[in-house]
């Protein structure tokens, strides 16, 4: 990248789009990305390794070499059980040093396939027999996991599957004929013993990614894709060897595989290995400072959860004079006193990157060099199109929308998928002149500049005002003990909906649900979108990388709702409980399961049932249990892990 380029505007992207496509030389594979990264200095620090992720233990290196060396042993490893270009490599690991070199043996022998080991094992079932998986690389049993237990039953359940293999943590042991570090030292390294079948047009990574119905559903990346990435990261964000990165989000994550790993990877950069849980663990917050310091890191990151609890804890005496002035978070949902706290108190200027799976990561950001427009994504990546659109309920485009208006963002690009394994779910992702539906709502300014306001799910539909959620968490955020916000609607017979938050408190706050409300009242500019209700919980629901996750708050609060709404119920049996359960074919379902008494009919109590539900959208079912099973009421939580504070 020339040294004068700068990036401050649209005119910026645009310049760059002014060398054809074809001329940028995204014609290469995952291998050969890090293979270019590997020879710019091959005794560099590829990772240093936290073993057990205890900030004050010292770092473990490896260097391109030896790195390289370990992903031919991988490579060769995968080649030897059989796996060819359209065989795949199944990865259950924390963030460990093995999980880095498998991911790249995979992707160099066929296709890789990480998979999030906190998945219930129903669900990691079915990733592994939807990609045909044939060798999965999972850890050995080790306390506080439950990795091993799922993977070894997985054999019986999988027909594809002929081989599964062990990472050992270190004080624990691996089952000898699987041991996987064991079985890498019987290849050599200093070379492939195969031709790499890829080219890059073909699939590198099967990704599954949630569904509204909480299956998983699974995209195709391919090896181009990621490498027109790794070229947009060095133009936008000038990546370069001398950088040194955490390395803390999970792998099987877009942003941990792209961005931090294959991205840093390919430049010749260092990752700093937080261990196994990464920011999960409470001590690498309380001493990420520290930990700048003492490897000089170079980039700032953490999501926003992880950054709400960082911006409590100040650098003191730190020298963190090695980050550099920005740094590219990867979510849309960082609160911008967050952002600003950042840039004014530790010299960093959050970008906010847009991404998503189906794009292999990053779709928009904020110019490095100019005005990053705090609340916003920036611009759209060069060669990636970004339209705003009004779909109808055929799902076609009726129209375009103007400036600032907000609808259905659409996206176009190298970046963009070939589409889900399942062709099923390929009817509704494109359009029909091919422009990817991403499912979320937002607007284009006048310069350009991308505003995310949410899920079209997240949507909040009170009598035909639509209520963007991010209004009530962004007016409640402010409040010096509210720690976390997630608003969703909760249904209502009169109203379609009706806007609720649930908080968590920062450690040891106490504050009332009615001063949170009045607190909120006051700052959020639309009326109809105050909180009819805020809920104290002790923790919100996250994802695995540090996001709310709304569909249980949103199951919490109509559970809520229903549970009051069928109270009577209690006169006319002997109890009853409510579950909203994902459903392939109605997205959710409402099972109501009754109690049987003495007293009173079946046919009452479903007739109480029915006039009650038939003014909501959601299917309900009614399951009747019999006496001596008789429990009290849910009262909203539906087995959801969230617990509320009164």
């Amino acid at each position: 990248m020339p040294a004068w380029l700068s990036i401050r505007s649209i005119a910026d992207i645009e310049a760059l789009e002014e060398t054809p496509i074809e001329d940028r030389g995204w014609d290469k594979t995952v291998y050969e990305l890090v293979l270019g990264g590997a020879a710019l200095d091959p005794g560099k620090a590829a990772f240093l390794n936290l073993p057990t992720g205890n900030p004050m233990e010292e770092a473990v290196p490896t260097s391109y070499g030896a790195f390289l060396t370990q992903v031919h042993q991988a490579a060769n490893l995968f080649n030897s059980l059989g796996v060819g270009k359209n065989d795949v490599v199944a990865i259950m690991l924390p963030i460990v040093p093995e999980n880095f070199v498998a991911m790249i043996g995979a992707a160099t022998a066929g296709i890789l396939c990480p998979v999030n080991w906190m998945l219930e094992r129903s669900q990691i079932s079915a990733i592994l027999d939807a990609v045909e998986a044939k060798v999965l690389v999972a850890q050995a049993p080790a306390d506080g996991y439950d990795i091993w237990e799922k993977a070894a039953r997985l054999g019986d359940q999988v027909d594809s599957l002929a081989h599964i293999l062990q990472v050992a943590l270190p004080g624990y042991p691996a089952e000898p004929e699987r041991d996987f570090a064991a079985l890498l030292r019987d290849h050599q390294g200093a070379r492939l013993n195969f031709t790499p079948p890829a080219t890059p047009d073909d699939t590198a990574i099967f990704a599954h990614t949630g569904g509204t119905t909480g299956m998983p559903k699974i995209a195709r990346l391919r090896h181009r894709a990621i490498a027109y990435k790794c070229w947009a990261y060095s133009v936008l964000l000038e990546t370069k060897p001398e950088h040194v990165q955490f390395a803390g989000s999970p792998l099987f994550h877009i942003g941990g595989m792209v961005y931090h790993t294959i991205n840093t990877l390919a430049h010749g950069a260092t990752s700093l290995v937080l261990g196994p849980m990464g920011f999960r663990n409470k001590q690498i917050i309380e001493n990420y400072w520290h930990l700048v310091e003492r490897y000089g890191v170079t980039d700032f990151f953490g999501v926003p959860t992880t950054l709400s609890a960082l911006a409590g804890v100040a650098p003191q005496k730190a020298d963190i004079s090695s980050l550099r002035p920005y740094a590219m978070i990867g979510s849309t949902g960082l609160p911008v006193e967050i952002s600003r706290y950042f840039e004014k108190e530790i010299g960093v200027r959050i970008l906010s990157n847009y991404g998503m799976t189906e794009n292999t990561a990053t779709i928009a950001l904020p110019p490095r060099d100019g005005d990053p427009r705090f609340g916003s994504s920036g611009f759209r990546l060069p060669y990636t199109g970004i339209r705003i659109v009004e779909l109808n309920e055929q799902g076609k485009i009726a129209r375009d929308c103007a400036n600032d208006e907000i609808g259905n963002i659409l996206i176009k690009g190298p970046g963009v998928i070939p589409g889900y394994l399942d062709q099923g779910f390929n009817e509704e992702l494109f359009t029909d002149d091919g422009w990817l539906v991403t499912g979320d709502l937002g607007r284009l300014d006048a310069e350009h500049y991308l505003w995310v306001t949410g899920r079209a799910k997240d949507l909040i539909i009170r009598s035909g005002h639509n209520i963007d959620p991010l209004i009530i968490e962004e007016g409640l955020m402010g409040h010096p003990d509210v720690a976390l916000i997630g608003a969703v609607g909760r249904p209502d017979s009169r109203t379609g909906e009706m806007p609720v938050a649930f908080v968590q408190l920062k450690p040891g706050r106490r504050v009332g649900a009615d001063e949170l409300r009045d607190f909120a009242a006051a700052r959020i500019p639309e009326r109809a979108a105050v909180p009819a209700e805020i809920i104290i919980v002790d923790e919100l629901p996250l994802t695995a990388v540090g996001k709310i996750f709304k569909p249980d708050l949103r199951k919490m609060a109509a559970i809520s709702a229903f549970t009051k709404l069928l109270a009577p119920l209690g006169e006319l049996a002997g109890g009853y409980t409510i579950k909203l359960e994902d459903d392939a074919k109605h997205g959710s379902i409402c099972r109501i399961s009754i109690t049987r008494a003495d007293s009173g009919t079946p046919a009452r109590a479903e007739e109480f049932v029915s006039r009650i539900m038939r003014d909501f959208t959601i299917t309900h079912e009614i399951e009747w249990r019999p006496a001596q099973t008789a429990s009290p009421p849910d009262h909203g939580t539906g087995g959801l892990p969230l617990k509320r504070r009164d």
